[in-house]
């Protein structure tokens, strides 16, 4: 019944009229993205994913060879391919057991359960504030898991779907809280400077994300608290961490080797931004240039190529054929891929959102006008992409503010708008870092839904609010 429930859905929209400036297309797309999502979150997360993208070939957002192109030939597919290698390598090397271990073992972190896991989301919040947020993710949900298995958790109990929620929300957040390494920052930042004829800097952003982020940071660990008492940590109360740090030896060469190779390859990613704020030498360009995903490809063969006692750090065909988890990978494709078609200018979605959301500020005060801009951006980038989400709704605010004879202020609502593009907590088409966390083993995808939403609301009004008078007083 629900597969019949969703095929007639997209069958609907295949054949409604669009009410203008909605295109046709847009309407086919429409529907296969909702038909989509309800497949993959309540029937399967594998064959409604390569079923999408034969529709998507036939709506005339693009050819089938496009939609496969646009799937696994993706940056962020092969990215992420190369992310979950490298995490493997850590793994296998002792080093994620060793690190497990000696978190688990720290006297602060160990004081209650919920101080454990607010303190495991905080090492996500840091590492996302200054690396790209799909690896950070990836390592995290690598650690997480490790974490879970040591307490005796299965699958199935309730705590490690709460952590995991919390653990890469907190990773969410971290990476819109600054500009450091992060593409949505500088591009929002960039189309502010283009808009507005008028600079920003990497600090202005900074100063604003680090506050609204923080915000929204204690807001999650309250709102988990609070509603999470029933959650069962009793396995807590009978871990012997001991007994896991009488198991960690002396770190051998192989563990030694991956270590560095890992965390170059993190210090690589994160190079390029960290000396952008300070400096504009052209050797910082050409990092740039290279990307992130160069970096990680690097790292692979690497441990591919390097041996240790005549053996490689990581025997890479065996690792393709036998640990990698395809599924998730198809999972994460047709995400990313659903929302850029529903960004695409062929679907006319982008029109219809301006041409609706314009007349609701004309007649309001100026802090009302910048929570339905925020709200607007929040509620899109959890639905289509977070790069289309920042460009459409940052342009939109910044003309509305040029236009306001100076009752809002352009930088910002720039600023609310580049940091609610990057909020993305609920479908897989939103963000990568989102896609993972529905399709890892550990996750409950109705759990994620239902903080997703509360987070959603709550961002909105944390950056429109507090964001907002932040961005105000830095500009």
């Amino acid at each position: 019944m629900k597969i019949l429930i969703s095929l007639l859905i997209i069958a609907v929209f295949w054949v409604v009229p669009a009410p203008a400036p909605l295109t046709q297309i847009g309407m086919r797309v429409i529907g296969v993205f909702i038909g989509t999502v309800l497949l993959l979150s309540l029937v399967d997360t594998v064959w409604p994913a390569i079923l999408a993208v034969a529709l998507l070939g036939r709506t005339g957002v693009a050819s089938l060879n496009a939609a496969i192109a646009g799937t696994l030939g993706s940056w962020i597919v092969y990215f992420v391919l190369m992310s979950f290698v490298m995490t493997y390598a850590l793994n296998k090397s002792g080093f994620t057991d060793r690190l497990v271990a000696k978190f688990m073992s720290m006297k602060f972190v160990s004081k209650s359960p919920w101080v454990f896991t607010s303190s495991m989301a905080t090492i996500g919040l840091i590492l996302a504030c200054f690396m790209d947020q799909v690896p950070a993710a990836a390592f995290m949900l690598m650690f997480a898991n490790k974490v879970y298995e040591e307490l005796g958790y299965t699958k199935k109990d309730a705590y490690p779907h709460i952590a995991n929620i919390m653990v890469i929300y907190a990773v969410i957040i971290g990476g819109a809280m600054t500009p450091i390494s992060h593409s949505l920052a500088l591009l929002g930042m960039g189309i502010y400077e283009a808009a507005a004829g008028a600079s920003m800097s990497l600090f202005t952003y900074l100063t604003f994300g680090v506050p609204t982020g923080l915000v929204l940071y204690v807001f999650l660990t309250a709102v988990m608290r609070l509603t999470c008492r029933k959650v069962d940590m009793s396995k807590f109360e009978h871990f012997d961490v001991q007994k896991v740090l009488k198991q960690q030896g002396k770190m051998q060469l192989r563990e030694l080797i991956t270590v560095i190779i890992f965390f170059g390859t993190v210090v690589m990613w994160m190079l390029p931004g960290v000396a952008g704020m300070f400096t504009e030498a052209p050797w910082v360009a050409a990092l740039n240039d290279y990307g992130i995903t160069f970096w990680a490809i690097l790292s692979v063969v690497l441990m591919a190529v390097i041996s240790v006692n005549d053996e490689p750090i990581i025997n890479l065909k065996e690792v393709m054929n036998s640990q990698i988890n395809w599924a998730i990978l198809i999972f994460i494709a047709i995400g990313v891929y659903l929302g850029s078609a529903m960004s695409n200018e062929l679907t006319g979605i982008n029109a219809w959102i301006t041409s609706n959301i314009t007349p609701l500020t004309s007649s309001v005060p100026p802090i009302v006008v910048v929570l339905i801009i925020t709200t607007a951006g929040v509620l899109l980038t959890n639905f289509a992409s977070n790069v289309s989400t920042i460009t459409v709704m940052t342009g939109v605010g910044v003309s509305l503010a040029l236009a306001s004879g100076g009752a809002i202020n352009p930088a910002g609502i720039a600023l609310c708008t580049t940091m609610a593009g990057s909020c993305a907590y609920l479908l897989p088409s939103s963000f990568a870092c989102i896609a993972m966390l529905h399709g890892n083993d550990w996750s409950d995808s109705k759990k994620v839904y239902i903080f997703g939403i509360v987070m959603m609301v709550a961002s909105s009004l944390a950056i429109g609010l507090v964001g907002y008078s932040v961005g105000c007083a830095l500009t």
